[in-house]
């Protein structure tokens, strides 16, 4: 590329943008892949490459760009079909309505829902929510994230965007994947 080079250009890519970013390179190298990957590309397809593979990237790179459409946030509220969390007012409002929530199970979807589709083990969202000081049981969490879907599921969400990755932790879901 002209007076820029691909990571140069993948880099500002993602300093303003959150969309999809595919990497069609020669550098075939383990080392080169990670670091593509890690500076903000969504995929990485080396030359050569059959039509056909680099098609199959493309759409998969667009539905899963499609899903995390259905997840929006905006300012200080994060809307995701019926639900919005709106961080300033500490409201989360389902159907339209306020569904009361404790402080920490606020903070708790609130921070999940900030940083969709990362998964943070029990250990993790202690450290960011209650503090490295915290000193009690790590289950504390799963108690929170039980009442979050049970009170979801009482004002009539429908679906459950929290998704326990089994020996990880949670994810917060924009499709309300499975449990």
């Amino acid at each position: 590329m002209p007076g820029m080079d691909g990571w140069q250009v993948c880099k500002a890519i993602r300093e303003t943008e959150m969309i999809p970013i595919l990497m069609l390179t020669a550098r075939s190298e383990t080392k080169d892949k990670v670091h593509g990957l890690g500076i903000g590309a969504d995929d990485y397809l080396t030359k050569p490459f059959e039509p056909e593979e680099l098609l199959a990237r493309v759409f998969s790179l667009l539905r899963r760009s499609m899903l995390n459409q259905a997840h929006t946030v905006q300012g200080s509220t994060i809307t995701l079909h019926n639900l919005q969390i709106n961080a300033e007012a500490r409201e989360i409002h389902i159907h339209g309505e306020v569904v009361d929530f404790t402080p920490k199970e606020f903070d708790l979807l609130l921070y999940l829902g900030k940083h969709s589709q990362r998964t943070f083990s029990r250990e993790e969202l202690i450290e960011r929510l209650w503090g490295y000081e915290y000193m009690g049981d790590a289950r504390v969490v799963d108690t929170h994230i039980k009442n979050i879907r049970e009170k979801l599921q009482r004002a009539g969400l429908g679906y459950d965007p929290i998704q326990t990755v089994w020996g990880v932790g949670y994810k917060f879901s924009p499709d309300g994947g499975d449990r």
